[in-house]
Order: structure tokens, then C-alpha cells, then sequence
């Protein structure tokens, strides 16, 4: 009895693996050719006839931060209930519900030691989906004439934003494993590394998302500073920090884009902040995007408008503000802290805040770098985008969040 459960166990867990490894594989290509949710079946399924159903619920349910992650998505099916577009609500729980499933399989689940391979397998594929896009952008600006190497031009296989944050955690896993001492086994690789780290920088630069760039830098400092606590290498870190803060502002300013775009960044805040005319709002449309999302969460501040309404109550409420561009272009509110708040109210965003915070505090606690990284990069661009929702946001925030806060479990499921 026991050894056929072993067996079952065994093959359950390759199951599991190899979904996991699809997902790691696929996601720096998210195109409807190479979608991702054959791999979130496949692990759910590989997870379901695991033999050993009692024991890892009960594994997910002494893992606090597990719950915490997965509470969030319980609040979106909440405010499903007190929708009035029940359409919208419903699509929106079958995006998001990779938020819930993460947690809950992973956390219960033994992968700790093959979650080195899956990062590999993340930070090699995103470098060949880097290396398509600039040699597709190579062509284009040799057959145009046109500069493709910038913005959405460069970004070839989902929303520049997205494809940014993507690229600029590969890049720190690059970095990771560059200062692991567990891969300083060949030159070779080390040479790898570093190329991995530099091309995926300069990459994520020429896309000119503003709020990646920023957190790729803030999360260099953090990972440097870091080192430095670890290693007790005051010079070298030292060293370090100073090359990589001259290099990235050096290569921000000289990419004609990217400066470009950061100019207007300012100009934006001196339009909002010092004029704010109503009549020339599109000079700071984010700006006029997340005030209407304010207005939103000030009419309904405990509990949202619900999980189908939050997108319907911002464009009524820019037309009655006289944004009519927001509302003619379908906008989103361009800020995952205020969105959830105006779809879920409060609870959700203390979950969602909650969750982020309790990632840091496990990076700190743990000394993880690439934890670290990860949550520096989500806390920053959750706030110029929506990240969660679209699709290539849910599953890397889900996916990679529990992985490597929740696989980090030593004891097996079969002896809770």
C-alpha cells in the first residue's frame, strides 16, 4: 500500500514539474500560439490525483503566507456577488484565478530543490524571447528605415510594461546565479551570466518603461546593499553600487527614447501639480486616470464598487469629469493599488499590500536577493500599471511569488 502510494506520489510530482517547467518556458512568449493555461491545467491536474489530497490542504492551511496570497483572490469572488456586471466579473475571476492556485500547489507541494532549474529555464527562454524581438526590430529598422528599437516597436510578443518587468527579473536571476556560490563552477557559465545580465539591461532600457527601469535600478541598489550585509565586502560592494548607478545613468540619458520619456514624466508633473486645466488633461492622462479612480474610491471606500464594476464606475466617472479620452480609449486606472481598492475595497488592498509586504519581510529575513528583486519590482510597477489585470501580470506575479516564497518547504507532505 504504501510503496504504490510512493509510486503515485513520484509521478504526481513529475506531473507536477513538468507543468511548472511549460510555464517557465512559455512565459516570455504569451502569444495565443503559446498560451499558458495548458500548463496551469496540467499542474492543477498533477496536483488533484497527487494521492495525498488531506494532507497537502492541510500543508496549504498551516502556511499563513499561503493564505494570505490566496485570500486575495477570495475577496474578488466576494465582490462577484455584489457586481451588477456579472459578464465582466465573471471573466475577471477565471484571469485572476492563477492567484489562488499558486499558492494553494505550491505551498503544498516538494519542488524546493528543482526551483534553481526553473529559474534557469525562465531566465534562458526570456533571453531567447529578448534576442527575437531585437533581431525582429534589426530587420524592421534595416527594411524601414524606421528606428525599432524602442517602445511597443521593440516589444514584439505582449504589452511593453509587462514585457519589461519580465526582462528586467531575468536579468536578476542572471545576477543571482552570477553571485551564487553554488554555480561558480566554470568560467564559461560565469561569462554567461554577466552577458545575460547586460544584454537583458540594456534591452529592458530600450523599451523605455518608465516604472521597470526604476525599479531595475532600485532593485540593483537593494541587491547590491544586500551583498554588502551578507559578504561584510565593504569595497566591493561599494565598487559595484558606484558602476552600476554611473552605467544606468549613463545609458538612460544617452537612449534618445528613454530620456525622452522621462522628460515628459516631469512635464506630466508640472502639468497636474502646477496648472491642472482640465481643457489640456491630456497632458497628464495617468494623472487624470488615477484622480477619477480616487473619486471612485471615495463613493464607495469600504468595500469597491465589486469585482465586474471597477472599470464601468472609472469611465462613467471620467465622463462625468469631462475626461472623455479615458472613456473613448477604455482605459483601466493604470494603478493596481487603486484598482483594487475601487473593485474590492479595502480588505483587498490591505491583502494585496499584506502580501507584497510579507514577501520583503521573507527576502529580508532569508537574505534572498532575487526575493528581493522580485518584490521591488512588483511594488513599483503595480503602481503605473494594472498588472493584474491582464494575463501575462497575474501568472508571472503568482507564479514566480510562490515560488519563491512557498517552495521553500523542507518537510514532506506525506509525514504532516
Amino acid at each position: 500500500m504504501q510503496s504504490g502510494w510512493k509510486f503515485s506520489g513520484n509521478k504526481s510530482e513529475t506531473l507536477l514539474f513538468i507543468s511548472l517547467l511549460y510555464l517557465a518556458a512559455v512565459m516570455p512568449f504569451q502569444k495565443p500560439e503559446v498560451p499558458v493555461w495548458p500548463g496551469v491545467a496540467l499542474m492543477v491536474i498533477a496536483w488533484l490525483f497527487s494521492g495525498n489530497l488531506k494532507n497537502k490542504v492541510a500543508a496549504f492551511l498551516a502556511d499563513k503566507r499561503a493564505i494570505a496570497f490566496a485570500s486575495l483572490y477570495i475577496i474578488y469572488i466576494i465582490g462577484f456577488f455584489y457586481s451588477e456586471n456579472k459578464d465582466y466579473a465573471l471573466t475577471d475571476l477565471l484571469l485572476k484565478i492563477p492567484l489562488l492556485l499558486f499558492p494553494l500547489v505550491i505551498s503544498s507541494s516538494i519542488i524546493k530543490e528543482k526551483r534553481l532549474f526553473l529559474l534557469k529555464t525562465f531566465l534562458f527562454t526570456s533571453l531567447i524571447s529578448a534576442v527575437s524581438s531585437v533581431l525582429r526590430s534589426a530587420y524592421f529598422t534595416y527594411t524601414t528605415g524606421e528606428n525599432y528599437f524602442y517602445y511597443y516597436k521593440l516589444s514584439w510578443f505582449f504589452h511593453v510594461g509587462h514585457y519589461a518587468m519580465y526582462l528586467a527579473f531575468a536579468a536578476f536571476i542572471a545576477w543571482y546565479f552570477f553571485f551564487s556560490q553554488k554555480d561558480k563552477t566554470t568560467f564559461l557559465r560565469q561569462s554567461f551570466y554577466i552577458f545575460c545580465f547586460g544584454f537583458l539591461s540594456v534591452v529592458v532600457i530600450l523599451l523605455s518603461a518608465r516604472a521597470q527601469i526604476v525599479s531595475f535600478f532600485a532593485a540593483t541598489v537593494a541587491g547590491t546593499l544586500l551583498y554588502f550585509v551578507n559578504k561584510q565586502n565593504r569595497v566591493k560592494a561599494l565598487a559595484i553600487l558606484s558602476l552600476l548607478v554611473i552605467i544606468s545613468a549613463v545609458s538612460v540619458y544617452t537612449v534618445p527614447g528613454t530620456r525622452e520619456r522621462f522628460r515628459t514624466t516631469l512635464n506630466e508633473l508640472q502639468s497636474f501639480f502646477v496648472e491642472h486645466k482640465k481643457e489640456n488633461y491630456e497632458l497628464y492622462l495617468r494623472f487624470a486616470i488615477w484622480e477619477t479612480g480616487v473619486e471612485v474610491i471615495r463613493q464607495h471606500p469600504v468595500f469597491g464598487v465589486g469585482t465586474g464594476d471597477a472599470k464601468d464606475k472609472l469611465l462613467e466617472e471620467a465622463r462625468n469629469k469631462g475626461y472623455n479620452i479615458i472613456a473613448e480609449k477604455n482605459l483601466n486606472y493604470h494603478n493596481q493599488y487603486i484598482q483594487t481598492m475601487a473593485a474590492i475595497g479595502l480588505p483587498g488592498l490591505l491583502l494585496l499590500l499584506g502580501s507584497i509586504i510579507s514577501g520583503f519581510v521573507y527576502g529580508i529575513r532569508k537574505r534572498d536577493y532575487l526575493c528581493l528583486s522580485f518584490f521591488t519590482i512588483i511594488v513599483i510597477s503595480f503602481f503605473t500599471e494594472s498588472m493584474l489585470e491582464r494575463q501575462a501580470g497575474v501568472i508571472f506575479y503568482s507564479f514566480f511569488s510562490a515560488l519563491l516564497i512557498f517552495a521553500d518547504r523542507e518537510k514532506d507532505v506525506q509525514n504532516s
